[in-house]
């Protein structure tokens, strides 16, 4: 099927014991799945091969291990999809995600950008954007969108987007080694190059806490490597308020506030682990 409205992509670094779940989730055969193993060493390949034999949907992409950022790059260079989506190989989505989001689509007459919410299961749901679903053109970005970045962390995710394929055709990202923080910087990018934006309050995506997640590493050196990210990508948030000619002093007080908080998280789990 060449014709696909989403492509789902799955980036897999040994998964193994969650892949299945996690695939088996989508419990779609109208999208396009996509599972990059990202230099697994473990059974993930396996497994989604043994997948593949009863789904059509269902394409696998190996590669040497380069990180969750090229290995989505990978999978959106190889979509057919008109959209993409993104999920992690420990979550899963709700029952009815796809056929939500598809409905969605065609409601509103082929939005850039879907963004959904999500819910730590038996924990808590994410917050709401707005008291209701809102469609957004781009000449109220300024006042109702852009905002998010500077004053929450509303919009950092990825795996709650569905965007258009051409939308991220057109995204050039350098920081192409980034291993933390690299949702947000395409995001900042997304938001630029769309035109509209659908929010929905609806729940369609089961996070789960990441064993290696950064709150529970003792790798310094991993944690070093992610405070250098940190920097990186938020300090482009002073980029973005010339991009989107909001550098007033209150926004750049925001943006300094964001950059210090982010940093200032990560050097204290690294003092925490030292001391």
């Amino acid at each position: 099927m060449s014709n696909y409205l989403i492509s789902v992509i799955i980036p897999a670094y040994n998964a193994e014991k969650t892949i299945e779940k996690c695939i088996k989730s989508i419990s779609s055969n109208t999208v396009e799945i996509i599972v990059v193993v990202d230099g697994a060493n473990d059974k993930t390949e396996e497994i989604c091969k043994s997948l593949q034999k009863e789904m059509n949907n269902l394409k696998i992409i190996v590669q040497k291990n380069q990180g969750q950022f090229i290995a989505r790059k990978s999978g959106i260079d190889n979509a057919l999809g008109k959209y993409i989506m993104f999920l992690d190989s420990d979550d899963n989505y709700c029952e009815n995600t796809i056929i939500e989001v598809e409905d969605l689509i065609k409601k509103y007459n082929e939005p850039d950008l879907i963004r959904f919410r999500y819910e730590k299961p038996n924990e808590y749901q994410q917050y709401t954007y707005f008291e209701k679903e809102k469609f957004i053109e781009k000449k109220d970005f300024k006042e109702l969108v852009y905002p998010m970045f500077f004053k929450t962390y509303m919009l950092n995710a990825l795996f709650t987007d569905c965007v258009k394929k051409d939308v991220l055709e057109k995204i050039c990202i350098k920081q192409l080694d980034l291993r933390y923080g690299e949702d947000l910087l395409l995001n900042l990018e997304i938001f630029t190059n769309i035109k509209n934006v659908l929010f929905t309050n609806k729940i369609l995506y089961k996070y789960i806490t990441k064993k290696e997640s950064i709150t529970q590493t003792k790798d310094i050196g991993r944690l070093l490597k992610n405070l250098e990210d940190a920097i990186k990508v938020y300090s482009t948030l002073y980029e973005y308020l010339l991009k989107w000619d909001m550098q007033t002093v209150q926004n750049i007080e925001l943006v300094n506030n964001k950059v210090i908080e982010e940093t200032t998280r990560l050097i204290k789990i690294i003092k925490n682990i030292n001391s």
